[in-house]
């Protein structure tokens, strides 16, 4: 599992305390009664009432769990699939189905990281995942949208409507232009509740800040996965945890012998983390050249810390390179070509570098690159650099 964010203990409970389901479930118990189906069913089975002469009765041993809005909504978060779906319709198909989707959408969400999902894509993902077989598509989707918005009345999801450059990429990826418009989110609730249940469970969910003991060669393969959010929180809690000097001093020493271009840019995301100190050890790293020193004195000069005219075409060449080989091992660099558009030319940079990992670039910049005369470029130097043993 990725790495979360947990937020402070008293901040989930004031969240928990605004959920407008957690409210009416707490009415229910102290009698005030409620319209909703799903309230009674739900109450009984999270173990708030039991029937008593074919009446709802509270249960006196959680009775101070009704006051302890955290741990009841955490009670009610387990259980819900249990109470059945809210329209009580079991025969129907949201009703089959809405046991597994409470517990397979809270869980897709949580395996996605910070960044919302389009819901478009939700559903994409949860029909294979659940095996619906012959279930209409349209059942599906509406089974889906209103266990969608259960969630978000509960406080374990946030919904939000896409922006039109984001609605447009998703109706790209999705093949389609009739599509929902809306992005879907977990709570720093429903994070906290399903990290602890994934824990209890033996699984391996690990909490940012948890590894920063440990050294950056051991929290480097946890990053690799990672939102770029995920990546810059753990290697901040990473520095905080040490001192400056103590931290610039890993950090470089991970940086020199890094055997991967993402762990390069670890390292010196992690030198960003400690000052100035961390300038002045890059700088120390720059003039020792190669790779390395390339890959620092472009950082460097990104911050400003040294004159752009003194850094070489070669460091440049080599830099750009093992930062963009950086960010393929990360997912990103994919993306970052449509915005590659005539600053330069990617195809002689790479082919000049002598980086390692330039003939994987090239076939990423020939199968991916919007421009076609860019690509048709990037195949040929590799079919070139193939033909004559380069590496």
């Amino acid at each position: 599992m990725p790495p979360v964010f947990l937020r402070p203990e008293e901040e989930l409970r004031q969240a928990a305390d605004r959920s407008p389901l957690l409210e009416e479930v707490r009415g229910y118990v102290a009698g005030s009664g409620d319209s909703d189906p799903l309230i009674p069913r739900w109450a009984e089975v999270s173990g708030l009432v039991r029937v008593v002469e074919g009446e709802h009765v509270p249960v006196e041993e959680n009775a101070a769990l009704v006051d302890d809005p955290l741990r009841l909504w955490e009670r009610l978060f387990s259980t819900i699939g249990e109470a059945g779906s809210p329209d009580g319709a079991e025969p129907s198909t949201f009703g089959m189905l809405f046991p597994r989707l409470v517990a397979t959408i809270p869980l897709t969400l949580y395996q996605s990281g910070p960044v919302a999902l389009p819901v478009e894509l939700l559903f994409e993902i949860l029909a294979p995942a659940l095996d619906l077989g012959q279930i209409p598509e349209e059942s599906t989707r509406y089974a889906i949208a209103a266990t969608l918005d259960l969630l978000e009345r509960f406080g374990a999801i946030e919904q939000a409507t896409a922006d039109p450059a984001g609605l447009a990429r998703i109706a790209e990826i999705a093949g389609k232009p009739d599509l929902s418009p809306f992005v879907v989110s977990l709570t720093p609730l429903a994070a906290w509740a399903l990290n602890r249940e994934l824990r209890a469970a033996g699984v391996d969910a690990p909490v940012i800040g948890e590894a920063a003991e440990g050294s950056l060669g051991e929290l480097s393969p946890q990053l690799a996965g990672a939102a770029p959010e995920i990546i810059d929180a753990e290697l901040k809690a990473w520095a905080r945890h040490r001192s400056p000097s103590d931290a610039a001093a890993e950090a470089s020493e991970f940086l020199r012998t890094a055997r991967l271009p993402e762990e390069r840019l670890f390292a010196l995301i992690a030198l960003g983390e400690t000052g100035e100190i961390g300038l002045e050890t890059a700088v120390s790293v720059r003039a020792e050249g190669g790779l390395v020193g390339a890959a620092a004195a472009m950082w460097l000069s990104e911050r400003g810390a040294v004159d752009r005219e003194t850094v070489t075409r070669d460091e440049v060449v080599l830099g750009m390179a093992d930062h963009y080989a950086a960010m393929h091992a990360l997912g990103a660099f994919v993306h970052q070509l449509a915005d590659m558009d005539g600053g330069f030319d990617i195809v002689d940079l790479l082919t000049s570098s002598r980086h390692p990992d330039r003939l994987e670039l090239l076939k990423v910049v020939g199968a991916e690159h919007p421009d076609r005369k860019m690509a048709k470029k990037a195949r040929t130097a590799s079919f070139k650099l193939r033909s004559s043993g380069g590496v």
